[in-house]
C-alpha cells in the first residue's frame, strides 16, 4: 500500500454494517483517560434514584478505545453533528 501522505491514495468508502448482537445503551456519565498511544472512554449509568450523599455508583455500560491520532477528529465530528442538530431543532421551534 502507498504511504498515507501520498495524495493519489483515495480513502475507501466506509459502510457501517449493523451487528444485531449490539444493543443501544444509555449513559449519563463518561470518564476519559489518555495513555501514550490511545484514549480510553468509559461510558456509565448513574441511577439518580440511588445516588445520594458523597458517593454514587456508576454501572459501566461500554468501554471504547481509540488511537490518540483520532481523538481530535472524533471530537470535531461530535461537535459538528451536535451543532447541526441543535440548529435544526431551533428552526423547528420557530
Amino acid at each position: 500500500m502507498a504511504p498515507a501522505d501520498d495524495k493519489n491514495v483515495k480513502a475507501p468508502k466506509i459502510f457501517l454494517v449493523d451487528d444485531p448482537a449490539l444493543k443501544r445503551v444509555y449513559a449519563n456519565y463518561v470518564s476519559v483517560t489518555t495513555a501514550n498511544h490511545d484514549c480510553n472512554i468509559n461510558f456509565a449509568f448513574i441511577d439518580p434514584l440511588n445516588a445520594s450523599g458523597e458517593q454514587a455508583n456508576a454501572t459501566l455500560v461500554a468501554k471504547v478505545v481509540i488511537p490518540n491520532s483520532l481523538v481530535k477528529d472524533v471530537l470535531g465530528v461530535i461537535e459538528l453533528n451536535f451543532d447541526n442538530t441543535m440548529k435544526k431543532l431551533a428552526e423547528i421551534k420557530k
